[in-house]
């Protein structure tokens, strides 16, 4: 046996509908990014929601989702020059809107064959892509330069907030949340001549906050998964965590109670948390052959290389485990295990593709 991820199907549909329940209860237009499951399978449970937008991080998910037939789709990534010729051939068949967060792209965009949306990409305080919102003027030179374009047409600002995050403080994630809805309501107001919209959308803050004021559209993604790192966030319940990996024991250690797993850096990414004084790569969880559950003893993977996981000082699940046997582990990111494994295999044993398969 391979490692594999697994996939609770029931459980993802429950967390597309609160998910879509809590931005009809707050009239919030539900745009969810697409790039936590790459799978064009997945993206029409969406459907059943009411979902007819869909944001995704490349051209090339794009185009992976525009021959699924969505037609309403924002790349949200910093618009790259080079994707100028996906963008126009795209445009011929969806309504394809882009980010922009810099004047000298505009450059590159004198060659646009169709109509397009464009948001600008707004940096309320993660510090990765966009202006900074506090920056008005450079976000007008922006807009002002972007209306010698007939073709580009502003549509609103977009604001990713991801530094929640990398805070387990909900009164921080609070604090971040409220600072994103004024920095956007005030530009909202102060460009309301072109009647922008806001969009917004981290998984913490959308899956936890209720306050959403000035906000249009959310945009989350990792909600349809969860993981570890939600969950430890406090975003979710472990039994809101709809994905698991499958790994095969392949050593046992009684001097160290240590076993290894086949399941690497290659399938679970290196991503990790600090759980107290030690640095973790996936849980340990009970299969109850319906899906999953924290068992009361905690296990971690403490180490990976590129095939092999150890997990170490198991205690009762080393006497209770053999070589041959499988372990169900959590992931810490759930949106980067997906992207490596490829492909799904729910609970009845239907595997489901991804872009990637």
């Amino acid at each position: 046996m391979m490692p594999t991820l697994l996939l609770d199907k029931q459980k993802c549909l429950t967390n597309i509908e609160r998910m879509a329940q809590k931005a009809h209860h707050n009239q919030l237009s539900f745009r969810p990014h697409f790039k936590t499951h790459q799978s064009a399978e997945i993206g029409s449970w969406f459907r059943d929601f009411g979902v007819s937008g869909i944001t995704v991080s490349s051209f090339r998910m794009a185009q992976y989702f525009a021959a699924a037939g969505w037609k309403d789709i924002l790349v949200a990534f910093p618009f790259n020059p080079l994707d100028i010729r996906q963008l126009n051939e795209l445009s011929k068949s969806a309504r394809i809107s882009i980010l922009l967060d810099n004047p000298d792209t505009l450059d590159f965009l004198t060659s646009l064959e169709q109509s397009t949306h464009f948001y600008v990409d707004v940096d309320t305080g993660y510090g990765r892509t966009g202006i900074k919102s506090e920056n008005r003027d450079e976000i007008e030179r922006l807009l002002s330069a972007a209306g010698d374009n007939q073709k580009l047409h502003f549509r609103g600002f977009y604001c990713h907030a991801g530094h929640s995050y990398k805070s387990s403080d909900p009164n921080r994630r609070w604090a971040i949340h409220e600072k994103s809805m004024r920095n956007l309501g005030a530009l909202k107001s102060q460009f309301k001549h072109l009647e922008p919209l806001a969009l917004y959308g981290d998984t913490p803050n959308c899956s936890t906050q209720c306050d959403f004021s000035g906000i249009d559209e959310i945009t989350p993604g990792n909600f349809i998964f969860y993981d570890l790192t939600q969950m430890m966030l406090g975003s979710c319940s472990p039994n809101d965590v709809a994905v698991a990996m499958a790994c095969p024991v392949s050593g046992t250690y009684p001097a160290r109670k240590q076993l290894l797993i086949h399941g690497g850096g290659i399938h679970f990414s290196k991503e990790s948390l600090q759980m107290g004084n030690k640095l973790v790569f996936g849980q340990v969880v009970s299969n109850s052959g319906k899906g999953w559950s924290i068992p009361e003893e905690q296990n971690f993977i403490t180490s990976l290389s590129q095939e092999h996981g150890v997990l170490e000082q198991c205690g009762t699940l080393f006497d209770q485990t053999r070589i041959g046997d499988t372990l169900l582990l959590l992931p810490i990111h759930s949106c980067m295990c997906a992207n490596l494994m490829r492909d799904f295999q729910t609970l009845e044993g239907k595997i489901i593709t991804s872009i990637n398969s």
